[in-house]
């Protein structure tokens, strides 16, 4: 919308020589022959407060000149949010970046008082731009100081988003300490009561009364796998605790994997055939002996295998292959491979398997069960694993072609174990 100030009725009263003499003062030594056509071109425009002279995304066919008033420059955010860029006041121009690239505008500029501009077409801009250096320079010199504005105000946003996420951490930081201090002295506090309760229903299982009544017997059972099955995520929480605080004491001894992995499937035996679930090892007995914690690695390789059973439908197949190989930076490694051919991880969660208390999916979907298909858990147990390699100097990884509950393309998690002696100690204190 157009209107008639101060700054219109000048120019319009005196006409053509007013806009001359105006776009003379701009673009000084301009032939007069090229100035009298600019200003021929020139539109005189006037628009109040708050009104959009030029908008970000739409063709640039003209280029403006402030002759009275302020504009302000915004660049699109999102849907709903722009971000003020700069200000610009009498004898600044803008819209010739469109202009000259032949595009569209990559701003939008709006009214910050009631403003009066001169409005002059693509091509009688072009044609003065090829005839006088001094606009050029012009341009060149705006364009200079608007990109050292936009660096000091984005160092200063910068600089105060930096101070807002260092305050942020900190808080975060101390947050997770109370939590993690928290879980620890409930853990501490909670696995007494537990492993006596387990204790006395264990005792409970040899009474003769107990193994004369099948009902009673069956109730004895249950809360014997019940208290043994907490009695478990409170060591497990204790473990995490020592991986997050560094405090995992490694106690080196030759560890031999064959010896490892039947162990863990004796434990899972029960739950591999009920499930029909197929365990398959490969290569283990090619192995060297590795200097480690047989306790700790004993651990982390139970938590992968059950992670497997968890995630792996009934009659599906989980498989463990070992070999030594040679690894930059690591050396000589035995390198075990647990995979399964269960509902795989999506891109976007291989990383984050390995973060304390992350579930994959909804928590409300998962059963009750440890070994169930997506059974429950606190999702402590790679991060365990992690704990546990990281502290032996060795690495830990998953690999998925990604997560379909249909097609179900599997899961790989590496573990490269070096075989050269520890240097120091670092780990988890094992108890279970």
């Amino acid at each position: 919308m157009c209107y008639t100030n101060l700054a219109m009725d000048r120019l319009s009263d005196q006409g053509l020589p007013a806009v001359e003499d105006f776009l003379r003062s701009l673009f000084f030594g301009l032939d007069e022959e090229e100035l009298a056509r600019l200003a021929q071109a020139a539109r005189v425009r006037a628009f109040p407060a708050g009104e959009v002279i030029c908008r970000e995304g739409e063709p640039g066919d003209a280029f403006y000149v402030i002759v009275e008033g302020q504009v302000g420059v915004y660049k699109q955010v999102d849907d709903t949010e722009e971000r003020w860029l700069n200000s610009l006041g009498p004898g600044e121009f803008f819209g010739e970046l469109a202009l000259v690239q032949e595009g569209t505008r990559n701003a939008t500029v709006r009214t910050l008082e009631p403003t009066t501009v001169l409005e002059i077409g693509r091509e009688p801009f072009l044609r003065v731009l090829g005839a006088s250096p001094s606009l050029a320079v012009r341009i060149l010199v705006q364009l200079g100081r608007r990109l050292v504005e936009a660096d000091r105000r984005a160092l200063a946003e910068l600089r105060e988003a930096n101070e807002q996420l260092r305050l942020a951490l900190e808080r975060l930081e101390r947050l997770d300490r109370t939590k993690t201090d928290f879980i620890q002295v409930s853990a501490h506090e909670l696995r007494t009561p537990v492993a006596a309760l387990l204790g006395y229903a264990q005792m409970m299982q040899d009474h003769p009364l107990v193994q004369k009544d099948e009902q009673l017997r069956a109730l004895v059972q249950g809360i014997v796998d019940s208290t043994d099955r907490l009695h478990r995520i409170f060591n497990s929480i204790l473990d995490l605790s020592r991986v997050i605080e560094g405090d995992v004491k490694i106690h080196p001894s030759p560890v031999s994997f064959p010896v490892v992995f039947q162990g863990i499937r004796d434990e899972f035996q029960e739950a591999l055939e009920e499930r029909n679930l197929t365990f398959e090892v490969k290569g283990l007995h090619d192995l060297p002996f590795c200097q480690a914690d047989p306790v700790l690695i004993y651990k982390a390789f139970r938590h992968l295998v059950n992670n497997a059973i968890k995630y792996t439908p009934d009659g599906g197949r989980i498989t463990v292959t070992g070999e030594e190989v040679e690894v930059p930076d690591l050396g000589r490694c035995v390198q075990i491979v647990v995979e399964d051919t269960g509902i795989g991880i999506a891109p976007e969660d291989l990383d984050l398997i390995f973060e304390k208390f992350y579930r994959v999916g909804e928590a409300s979907l998962h059963s009750s069960g440890t070994t169930a298909f997506k059974g429950g858990g606190p999702g402590l147990g790679l991060a365990i694993a992690r704990g546990v390699v990281l502290a032996h100097g060795g690495r830990i990884w998953a690999e998925s072609p990604g997560y379909d509950e249909e097609a179900c393309p599997g899961s790989r998690f590496i573990v490269q174990l070096p075989l050269r002696p520890l240097e120091g100690e670092a780990a988890v204190d094992g108890e279970e």
